[in-house]
């Protein structure tokens, strides 16, 4: 019994043998579906990256326009004293002033150049940030008779509109 054992087990291995030497990789037609399947899945993430990239520049220019309001606002209540914030396009750079020392802050650039603010000429938008919280448009002084500017952020076929309410509050509306 032990040697049927020995016969059965060694024809076993050898037939296993024989399989794995006749089936060595993989056929052109594997290949094939699967060089498919990777390409169709490519073509389907490609457009959902772009729009991620669009909607990450946009959104990222927004965030430091607001937050470049909100910080130079917070500042003007701080120090109770009137500071102005320009935004120069097509730079997008941003620059706050002191207006009562009138000191100005070295420019600092939007995270995203390729962004176009209001049509995209040359233009600056300023607002005037009071010591009470209050926001103006230009003029530098406190209380203002201008109201602050409206930007539409534009990138790609998308915009977003962002308006300041004379108490400070930044509101963002997305238009497409």
């Amino acid at each position: 019994m032990t040697m049927e054992r020995k016969h059965t087990q060694s024809q076993s291995i050898r037939s296993w043998r024989g399989l794995a030497l006749r089936h060595k990789g993989f056929s052109i037609v594997e290949l094939l579906i699967v060089l498919v399947v990777g390409m169709i899945l490519t073509a389907i993430a490609i457009p959902m990256f772009n729009r991620a990239m669009i909607n990450m520049r946009l959104n990222s220019t927004v965030s430091g326009i607001t937050g470049a309001i909100s910080k130079a606002r917070y500042r003007a209540i701080y120090n109770s004293q009137v500071y102005t914030l320009a935004i120069t396009t097509p730079a997008n750079t941003y620059v706050v002033t002191n207006a009562n020392a009138n000191t100005a802050d070295p420019p600092v650039p939007l995270p995203s150049q390729a962004v176009v603010l209001n049509g995209g000429g040359n233009a600056t938008y300023t607002f005037t940030l009071c010591p009470n919280g209050m926001v103006y448009g230009a003029g530098g002084v406190c209380p203002g008779n201008n109201t602050a500017p409206a930007l539409a952020v534009a990138y790609q076929g998308r915009q977003i509109n962002v308006t300041v309410s004379s108490v400070g509050n930044a509101t963002t509306t997305i238009i497409k």
